[in-house]
């Protein structure tokens, strides 16, 4: 199945958040390992690259849960909780935001390689956590950051000679400069990543 299911080629705007949206889509489609993801619970974001710098932080996965799925947790005395976000009416369970415009100045395989990269991290549960593969700083990439990298290039690899996938849309050849001068406008939405709420957790008479 290779339909085109992206259009912003004959677009005005350049809608970054949906169409990103829709590559994040077409990926947790068309990948196995991602056949637990509910992409209409992800909403795609950006933040502003701090330097104009190549190498650095390309994207960052918000869950929007604690340890389990949980919507609160106690803690020495405290209960913190996480606003619900909503978008479109859907509550969602993880926000991707992607650094502009370092991330659209990478090559299609490496923009490819941050979206799975993140979609990595979501729960095999989908439920608001993020996926731990050891214990302690290494729970998001493991023992070694060199071999997880390796399996997210494998995903990519078998993502793009996959009949699965959609045709890969022409922007995403694109960097920020190309970007620039094919749209009349780079639209970009900003969502706002929810504060943890801290209270004195109320003591249960015993």
């Amino acid at each position: 199945m290779t339909s085109d299911l992206f259009n912003s080629e004959e677009a005005v705007i350049f809608d970054f958040n949906r169409e990103y949206m829709g590559v994040v889509r077409d990926v947790a489609r068309a990948c196995e390992e991602f056949g637990h993801i509910d992409s209409g619970r992800i909403a795609v974001s950006y933040s502003l690259a701090r330097t104009n710098e190549r190498h650095g932080l390309q994207a960052k996965i918000y869950p929007l849960r604690f340890e389990g799925g949980a919507r609160e947790k106690i803690s020495n005395g405290y209960k913190f909780s996480i606003p619900p976000v909503y978008y479109d009416g859907v509550e969602i369970f993880y926000i991707i935001s992607f650094c502009i415009p370092r991330f659209l100045n990478l090559t299609i395989s490496e923009k490819l390689e941050t979206i799975v990269h993140e979609l990595f991290h979501i729960s095999p549960r989908f439920n608001g956590d993020i996926r731990r593969l050891s214990m302690g700083s290494k729970a998001a990439h493991g023992s070694s950051h060199e071999i997880f990298d390796r399996f997210v290039a494998k995903i990519v690899k078998r993502y793009l000679y996959s009949g699965e996938r959609s045709v890969l849309p022409r922007f995403l050849y694109y960097d920020y400069k190309k970007l620039k001068q094919s749209y009349a406008e780079i639209k970009l939405e900003k969502l706002k990543i929810p504060k943890i709420i801290t209270e004195k957790a109320v003591s249960r008479p015993e």
